[in-house]
């Protein structure tokens, strides 16, 4: 089992550390992510958890933003593929709760594509209720939860 620590990056370093992020998910979640460091610029109270292994490598992530006043979007995230297991998305999840809580919101809001079941069971698991769906023609279904805090 590795040793990890979570630390909380906010918005400037969150813009700062725009390339590191977008290495990582391209692993967890690949995607086209050359355009990341623009769409984290304009993110309101962006806010990354992130899991680092016992040299300081990024293992886990876990990052959001201000959606609507109150709310706060916990927009993507992911853990490195073998750092799987080890309940690091669970921690990051409850650091981003316990954070997004003190820092004045009153819910979380998430969403996950609908194939992704491991995240889905995670969010129930956590106490978020499914809130609806969103069946964009063209792309995968996702499943939309929220959370009082």
């Amino acid at each position: 089992m590795q040793v990890y620590k979570i630390e909380h990056w906010d918005s400037p370093r969150c813009i700062a550390q725009a390339e590191v992020l977008a290495a990582f998910l391209d692993v967890v979640l690949p995607d086209d992510w050359s355009n990341f460091a623009e769409k984290l610029a304009g993110r309101r109270n962006l806010s990354a958890h992130v899991a680092l292994d016992g040299q300081g490598r990024l293992i886990g992530l876990k990052l959001g933003y201000e959606r609507n006043r109150g709310v706060f979007n916990s927009w993507i995230g992911g853990v490195a593929p073998e750092a799987r297991g080890q309940g690091i998305a669970s921690a990051l999840m409850d650091a981003q709760h316990v954070w997004a809580k003190e820092a004045g919101f009153r819910g979380v809001e998430t969403a996950t594509r609908q194939p992704n079941r491991a995240m889905a069971i995670l969010n129930l698991k956590a106490g978020y209720m499914v809130a609806g769906l969103d069946a964009t023609p063209g792309e995968p279904t996702k499943i939309l939860y929220y959370k009082g805090l």
